[in-house]
């Protein structure tokens, strides 16, 4: 990947620091950093260096990414037009004129007035922001990869991150597998002045008071149309793509641009797996790509194809525990290819609206705890529970994905890791929510923490940077703020309903989208968007790559997970058929998380121990 168009800078800890960033700041650069002198600007007594911002009497600021600006919609960060405008906004009303903006941006702000820095990450994390924290210097750039490479910098893995990748698919929150290299939360800020610490502030959530638990017709109506503004407000002339999967959410931002904004300049793109995958969505999207007039485009994916993306993916600096990244280099090679630079996706859907039956499992078991609870005419049942490790362990949201229990966890990994409580990173987090709105409903809470974890975490973690490596911009109609917020506060019955023996989900958006889908779309059976892991580990390409980190694992010799951990996961794959049962399929998952996370400590931290 190319890095000329990060965003770089240097904070100096220290007066010591400051001093030597003044007076050698060649010699302060991490190598992998741009060295030309002439581009950077220095605040020397603040001891501060940025590189290529813009600049005035009253700051200096830098960017990347693209925004939608109310008077000249979308437009990119880090051209010097767009910057100068923005640093004047700055100064007068300071960073919420970032936090307030729609896309994917990360933004370094230094207030000369105020003699303060920001570093700030837009509000569903879709651009990233790193700092590294060394003797001298906070180190900050909006990719990992530079960070990482550095050679000043010795590697070692943060075992705490290595427990909760492999719980939940994404290093523990705010923090990367590298020990001493933080990211910046999604919707958060941080704040430095120079001899203080980095102070971090949020700047977004979704949960909203003035949200509705039940629509009703004004409200239903009032969502449908925020929806439809987010859409099309997203849409830009010329040629544009959607990954078109023939559900609900991708059908709806297809069919709502090409009635409003045409289809002439609209490609629609759905990947074909070889057979004998079932799951292909092809005949469901062709179906609304015929019913809108938009041209429409297999893109066929053979084992072949997969092995031959793998090794990218396995060698990425922020690693990807779902193996749809794969699909993803497959895919973004032919919208690309056909000479496409932005792309519309309907992630965020489920996320929002409610489309996980684990929303449901958790609440549930929050509401027969509520119903056992004994005390609730004097405590909160919800807030009780935060006081109880083993009951907030269980019961609270712990987001989608968990691809090790418990208890295989504790009898998998190998001591001090085995007697981890993930209970209070989750407590924290719930407190902080109810701390926002003290009456947040379950389902806000557990939007509320998909905002903040599983979009950002992992969703953008295994997407973004392969667009970004492709320079595609992607788009999200779903995560705009406003629909995020009007989302959130749904109750239960505006997200399932019961028909028959079977709960629907995202009843609500179901039925704002009916108004333009075709029934067969609606009446379709809600389906994973997934991919033929297990074919592909059966042929022998992808298996040589994928299955060699599982034959040699590095987590064992390091200390993080047992031989029986691994000889479990290993036989587990090698005996499933494509006839096995889907409770025995859980492996595939565990497998996926050991491997990815086994190869980004062989790529960036090596045989030693942690």
């Amino acid at each position: 990947m190319s890095h000329a168009s990060c965003l770089y800078a240097l904070v100096a800890k220290t007066s010591a620091a400051r001093d030597f960033l003044a007076a050698q700041l060649p010699a302060a650069l991490p190598a992998t950093f741009p060295q030309s002198r002439d581009a950077w600007w220095l605040e020397p007594h603040a001891g501060l260096a940025i590189h290529a911002p813009v600049s005035d009497a009253c700051g200096a600021f830098a960017a990347v990414g693209r925004v939608r600006r109310p008077e000249s919609g979308w437009t990119p960060l880090g051209e010097r037009t767009t910057d100068e405008a923005m640093l004047r906004q700055l100064c007068v009303a300071g960073p919420r004129a970032l936090a307030t903006l729609e896309g994917g941006h990360a933004a370094v702000f230094w207030d000369g007035a105020r003699q303060e820095l920001s570093l700030l990450r837009d509000a569903f994390g879709q651009q990233t922001l790193f700092v590294r924290e060394d003797v001298a210097f906070f180190v900050v750039c909006s990719e990992l990869e530079p960070l990482l490479r550095d050679p000043r910098f010795h590697r070692a893995l943060d075992v705490e991150s290595a427990y909760h990748y492999l719980a939940f698919g994404s290093p523990v929150p705010g923090r990367t597998l590298a020990r001493r290299v933080t990211r910046v939360r999604a919707g958060h800020l941080l704040r430095w002045t120079p001899g203080a610490p980095l102070i971090e502030q949020r700047h977004f959530t979704p949960l909203s008071h003035g949200s509705r638990k039940v629509a009703g017709d004004a409200g239903r109506d009032e969502i449908a149309r925020t929806l439809e503004d987010a859409i099309l407000a997203r849409s830009v002339p010329g040629r544009q793509a959607l990954l078109l999967s023939g559900g609900i959410d991708s059908s709806y931002i297809g069919l709502t641009l090409a009635e409003h904004a045409g289809a002439d300049q609209l490609d629609t793109y759905t990947v074909e797996f070889a057979a004998p995958w079932p799951g292909n969505e092809g005949e469901y999207a062709a179906i609304v790509a015929r019913q809108a007039g938009l041209r429409h485009a297999l893109v066929p994916m053979s084992p072949a194809d997969a092995a031959r993306h793998l090794p990218k993916v396995l060698r990425a600096a922020e690693p990807c525990s779902a193996w749809a990244s794969v699909t993803h280099h497959h895919l973004l090679d032919r919208i690309v290819g056909d000479g496409h630079g932005l792309l519309h996706s309907g992630l965020g859907a489920d996320e929002v609206f409610g489309g996980y039956s684990r929303f449901l499992d958790h609440y549930q078991l929050q509401r027969e705890h509520e119903t056992a609870f004994e005390f609730a005419d004097r405590i909160d049942p919800f807030d009780a529970m935060l006081w109880q490790p083993a009951q907030a362990g269980r019961r609270l949201f712990q987001g989608v994905p968990r691809f090790f229990s418990d208890e295989q966890l504790a009898g998998w990994l190998q001591q001090p890791c085995a007697g981890w409580d993930f209970a209070a990173l989750l407590t924290a987090f719930y407190r902080d929510c109810r701390r926002i709105k003290p009456s947040a409903h379950l389902f806000e809470l557990m939007v509320a923490h998909e905002c903040q974890h599983r979009v950002p975490d992992l969703l953008f973690a295994d997407f973004e940077p392969i667009a970004r490596s492709r320079s595609l911009a992607t788009v999200y109609p779903f995560l705009d703020t406003a629909v995020a917020r009007q989302a959130c506060g749904l109750g239960a019955s505006e997200r399932f309903s019961r028909e028959g023996e079977t709960w629907r989900n995202k009843r609500l958006l179901r039925e704002i989208a009916s108004r333009r889908l075709p029934p067969e779309i609606m009446a379709r059976k809600p389906v994973s968007y997934n991919a033929p892991i297990l074919l592909w580990l059966k042929d022998p390409a992808f298996a040589d790559i994928a299955m060699a980190y599982l034959d040699r694992c590095i987590l064992t010799e390091i200390g993080l997970l047992s031989e029986e951990g691994l000889r479990h996961i290993r036989d587990g794959v090698t005996a499933l058929t494509p006839q096995s049962p889907p409770e025995s399929r859980v492996v595939l998952d565990q497998a996926w998380a050991v491997i990815t996370l086994a190869a980004w400590v062989e790529e960036w931290i090596g045989r030693t121990p942690a």
